[in-house]
Formats: C-alpha cells, structure tokens, sequence
C-alpha cells in the first residue's frame, strides 16, 4: 500500500460521507477493483485506454441515441452465478435511487439515460437523453462508473428483495449494504462480499488496515501462469516508515514490492528514465511509473474566511503561480522523477488527449518572485518582501485590487496539506519561503491524507455545519478513475461533485459542454483542444508537479510493467524459475 492510505471499505457502491471518504485509490483500485471488477477495464500497458482483454464486457455499440452492452457470457460470480446483463441493472438501479450517490450527476448517470433493461441475459441496452453526446465520453466517463453486483446483494436484514426491477426499492438495499460494509472485522466471513466475480477475496482487513487477499479459484479472467495466491497490502503512516522496512526487513514484516521515497533515491543520469537503486536496497529491482493522474492544489473559492475575493482574481492567481517552482521540486525533493504539469490535462504519460499547442509551450509559469511582485504591485497591492501585503487601492478599475477586496486586506492564507510524503513536505515549505518573499504569508497545517481530502471536498455553503474554512489544500493529485477521459467535467466544471474548490465561469462551462457534445473523433479533438488551450492560462487550480512512483520490487518477482490507470494486477505476478 502506498504511504499514507488503507483499505477501510469494500462496498463499491459509493453514496453519502462514507463514500467520499472511500472515494480513493487505496480502496478502488488496491481494494474493491480486485474483489468486484467494474464492466469496463482501463490501462494497456502505459496508457489509460479501454482494456478490452480485461473488461467484462465487449466495447459499447452505439445505434443513434442507444447503446448496447454485451456482457462476455464466460464470467462468473464465486457462487456459480453468471455475471449477466441483471447486475448491471442493479447498479444502475441504485444509481438512480441514491442521488448522494459519489458518482451521481444531474448531467451524467443515471440522468442522462433512460429505459436502462436487460434485452437478453447478457445484453443491456439503454437510451441516451442527451440531444449531443459523445460516445468517448460515454464510454470512458460514464460505462466507466458501472461495477455490476451480484443478486446475492439485492437483499435486506429481513430478507430478498427486489432493487433490480424496482428502483423504489434500492435505497433500503443500499442502506444494508452500507450497514454490513461498515464492519471491517467481518469482511472475510461475510456470505455477502464473499461473492466476487475478480481474482481475489478478502482474507481478512484488521483495524490497523493490514489486508489479506486469497485468490479466487472461480476466477474466469485473465491471469498468468504460476501467479501468486496469497496478497497483503500493508499500510504505512509516512515514506520513510516503509523505507525502513525495505531496508531492514523483519521475521513479522517484510515487503515484496514497496515504495522509494524519491528523496531517498539516487538522481538517474541525464536523459535516463530510471537511475540506481540505493545500496541497501540491493535485493530490489527499481521501477518507475507514472500514473494518470492530474497534479494540482485546489483554491478554494467558496471559503468563508473572507480571501475568496481574491481568488477570484486572474493577476493573484498568475502570481501565485508564479511562486511554485516546479522544475525545483522535481530537481530537487524528487530527485528527478517528476514533470511538470502544464494545464487543466496531464502531459505524462503522452496521450492524444493534450492539446498539441500546450505540449509546446510547455511550463509558461516558471518560477519568478520579481514577475508575482510586479503582478500584485499593478493591481493595487503594497508590496512588502517577507513582510505581509496589504491592498491599498480596492476598487474595480485598472490597478484596483477587485470586486470585494477591501482596502487594508492582506495576503495571508493557510494551505493544508497531507502528512507522510516526504518530497510534498519540502514542496510547500519551498512554497512558503517563495510567498513570503513576495509578501505573501502561508501558515501550513499538517493533516491525514483522509482529513484533508475530507475538508476539499466537503464544503458546501448550503449545508449547516459545512467545513468551508479551507483557503488551499494539497493531497498529491487526482487519478484519472473512474472518469479517465479528461474532459474537464469531473474537475472544473460548475457544479461538479469533485471540482473541490468550485471554480465556476461561464466560458469554462461552455468549453467543457461542447467536449461532451461532440458527436465525431475530429468534433471531439477540436473541442478538447479549445478547452485546454483557454483553461490553461485561467489557471483554476495552483499546478503542481506530476510525482513518479518508484517501486520496488524482491528480485526474482516478475510484476510485469505497471498500468498508468493505476490498476494493479496480482493475478499476473509470478515468481521467475
């Protein structure tokens, strides 16, 4: 398990505050993926497209407005049951029923479907209410979301019911559904999670979060020969915790594969992807992988405290990005694995989603004191070098500070941050020091990755007792999953679930609606390109470097190349002969 997360829940439907809490990598892809596969599988090799060998089902037939799922009629839960057209509509079903559901969009699943049925035993067919759509988006942002479930699940304390006709009834299915996830101990003699339809079934989950994961002898997927059948995902508080145990096994805890700090690791030649190992690690072979993800640290642009205002501010937000060094970082805390993320879309791993006019311009906010200075100085600001800023012209004009700041306000924010990755650490005290030399004062507070998560995204004006307070939060970057086509309406758009810090134009809407609209492959790129290329310079977010992951695997195990989507695969790994 990567430093910093566990597995904590096992239910892959996601609805309410736990499920924003569940809504991670440690428990979809290193959990719920492993036990419960979703219909459609993303990673081939390196990059984050459809896997069709992996999937469930075979890729999506669009007739007009209705596309078709055929199920691969050689899949099978652990209880013998086929996994068939009636657990997808399970899911759906439930989708419709829990609008606090994770992945519930008043513009995506379920809303934008209807007459969702099972035309055969393994067909599904539903209707796509949307006047335009386009069919990469519908397949890899919202048939991406799907993870059928079996008819063992459609159930509740008193007994069977009936959630896959009738959606009236899903909420009291999930209500027990959720009952039994919350009890972590019984995860591995429940009757319920038991019935797995992926490679793995769950052992046991302790309360320290040590996992143990048993291979599923029904499995019908893919696998190689000789694999591994026992896998234990063991969390760690910090890098340097793992690091330890990497270095200095023990009787009760040894690693196979593990995790490199990138402060530990030797800086790799010029021009070398992957460098040396250090010399205690001489039993490991080194890895690099680059996930799909998005690098960035969120403003929050509904906190309470007062600074929105000046979020709202294109010149403060082109200052402050002018305060993060990028290249430093990655020279520096990351030892060289890591590149520069450059706009609203990653440009790493190459895909052909990055606008081609972003690629080359490349990083247009490297690091300049003098050029935030100038900045803030032109728009009202009285500049004061490791002192505070204050605003001495408010105003709307030109060289006024902007709507609702007012005179006197000064720059002082504080920035959250996830505790236990080192190279982070040194990033916003780097930050910080930057800032404060423009006369910005950054107070950073120290948090679990769960709480700060927890505080990006639950702000909610609306809600009494939301926690709004937050001004900037840094967790480490967003993957790319269940939604891996970057379009923009996961993150950026209005209104969006997981657009953290509720960055909201009216130009950035437009631009992201006509990516979701496009009906062909040449409509698609064009307006995927406009979007990027107008998003990039708003800078909605503070871009952050893309970090590398550095594994580290026992030699003699052959894990195979490691998937961009961040997927991982055990049912593949096999020790060399």
């Amino acid at each position: 398990m990567q430093p910093g997360g566990q597995a904590t829940y096992i239910f892959p439907f996601l609805a309410g505050t736990v499920g924003l809490d569940a809504d991670s990598v440690f428990d979809i892809d290193d959990f719920q993926y492993m036990l419960y596969r979703p219909l459609y599988w993303f990673g081939t090799g390196v990059n984050p497209y459809l896997n069709p060998q992996v999937s469930l089902a075979d890729t999506p037939v669009y007739h007009g407005h209705q596309v078709t799922i055929r199920l691969k009629s050689t899949n099978k839960w652990s209880n013998g049951e086929p996994v068939d057209a009636d657990d997808v509509v399970f899911w759906m079903n439930m989708m419709a029923a829990m609008k606090d559901g994770v992945y519930y969009s008043t513009t995506g699943l379920p809303s934008d479907v209807t007459n969702v049925k099972a035309a055969s035993k393994y067909v599904v067919t539903m209707d796509i209410t949307s006047p335009k759509f386009s069919e990469s988006w519908f397949t890899n942002n919202e048939l991406s979301e799907i993870t059928p479930m079996p008819m063992a699940w459609d159930r509740t304390a008193s007994g069977p019911s009936n959630c896959v006709a009738n959606v009236s009834d899903c909420t009291a299915v999930y209500d027990y559904l959720n009952s039994q996830a919350t009890n972590v101990s019984t995860y591995g003699s429940s009757p319920l999670w038991g019935v797995v339809d992926g490679p793995w079934k769950t052992q046991s989950l302790n309360s320290q979060g040590k996992l143990v994961l048993k291979y599923n002898k029904s499995y019908s997927g893919p696998t190689t020969p000789g694999h591994i059948t026992t896998f234990i995902e063991i969390p760690f508080t910090s890098e340097q915790a793992e690091y330890n145990v990497l270095q200095d096994p023990t009787g009760s805890q040894t690693i196979d594969v593990g995790y490199l700090p990138t402060v530990d690791a030797p800086v790799p030649p010029a021009g070398a992807n992957v460098g040396s190992n250090p010399s205690s690690l001489s039993d490991y072979k080194l890895n690099v992988n680059y996930a799909w993800q998005l690098s960035y640290m969120p403003y929050n642009f509904r906190n309470d405290t007062g600074q929105a205002p000046i979020f709202d501010q294109l010149y403060f937000r082109q200052a402050f990005q002018s305060l993060v060094d990028q290249e430093g970082v990655i020279s520096g805390p990351l030892h060289g694995y890591g590149k520069p993320t450059i706009g609203p879309v990653s440009d790493y791993p190459v895909t052909k989603y990055l606008s081609p006019q972003i690629a080359n311009q490349g990083d247009q906010w490297t690091l300049s004191i003098s050029r935030a200075e100038t900045l803030l100085r032109d728009n009202g600001w009285s500049v004061n070098p490791n002192g505070t800023d204050t605003c001495i012209h408010a105003g709307t004009g030109a060289g006024e500070c902007g709507a609702k700041i007012a005179a006197g306000t000064p720059l002082k924010f504080n920035l959250i941050y996830a505790t236990g990755i080192d190279w982070m650490e040194s990033a916003v005290r780097e930050l910080s020091s930057n800032a404060s030399l423009a006369g910005i004062q950054l107070s950073l507070t120290a948090e679990s990755f769960g709480d700060v998560v927890g505080s990006a995204f639950g702000c909610d004006p609306g809600v009494s007792g939301s926690n709004c307070k937050w001004q900037l939060a840094l967790w480490g970057s967003w993957t790319y999953q269940p939604d891996y086509l970057p379009t923009g309406d996961t993150l950026f758009q209005g209104g969006a679930p997981n657009n953290a810090g509720d960055y909201d134009t009216t130009q950035n809407n437009t631009l992201i609606q006509d990516t979701l609209d496009a009906r062909t492959p040449a409509q698609f790129d064009k307006s995927m390109y406009t979007w990027q290329n107008y998003l990039a310079g708003q800078l909605p977010v503070v871009y952050q470097p893309d970090n590398a992951t550095l594994v580290e695997t026992i030699n003699g195990l052959d894990i195979g190349p490691q998937n961009s989507a961040f997927t991982i695969t055990p049912e593949d790994w096999h020790y060399l002969k």
